[in-house]
């Protein structure tokens, strides 16, 4: 493995004050650090798919729909965290590549259920390969408890920050 990437301040320009002058305490560092490795995930898992055309976000679309079918458009958008515009282009992409297929949905008559075709679950067979390769990184790296312990950490923080923005009166986005 190559050596690690020094950190980034993104404070620093070459003339900004230190990281406490800044007033950067742990807390905008961890957000820091959350955004960093949220970027360099979405650019790995983008190259890695490149020999597909897919995007990360169009792949963890697919892997979701793969898991549970009938989703609405509505129910994927929130699951994939993206906007309910953002999603309508992604389906029909994957439906133009013949991923993807709109029905009836079951249990609603306003509703289109969607489902995986045979061609997207091969495609995801094939692209899972790659993508998996990131997690055996992060394995290696950082070890199975450290993983466990800092994704329910992380997931206890956006509960946190999701709930003050209810509170707020704020929709999410």
């Amino acid at each position: 493995m190559s050596s690690a990437l020094p950190y980034i301040n993104p404070f620093d320009d070459g003339r900004s004050p230190t990281e406490a002058a800044a007033g950067m305490d742990e807390a905008s560092s961890m957000i820091d650090a959350v955004f960093r490795f949220e970027r360099a995930v979405t650019r790995i898992g983008n190259t890695r798919l490149r020999p597909w055309n897919m995007t990360l976000s169009s792949y963890t679309a697919l892997r979701i729909l793969a898991h549970q079918p009938h989703l609405s458009l509505a129910q994927l958008s929130r699951r994939c965290y993206a906007r309910p515009q953002t999603m309508t282009r992604m389906v029909t992409q994957l439906e133009n590549r013949g991923f993807v297929a709109r029905a009836a949905h079951p249990e609603s008559e306003r509703a289109l259920s969607l489902q995986v075709t045979e061609a997207g679950l091969a495609a995801l067979e094939e692209m899972s390969n790659e993508i998996l390769k990131i997690s055996e990184t992060l394995n290696a790296t950082l070890g199975r408890g450290d993983i466990v312990a800092t994704d329910g950490r992380l997931r206890q923080a956006a509960l946190v920050v999701e709930n003050e923005l209810r509170d707020m009166g704020r929709p999410e986005e």
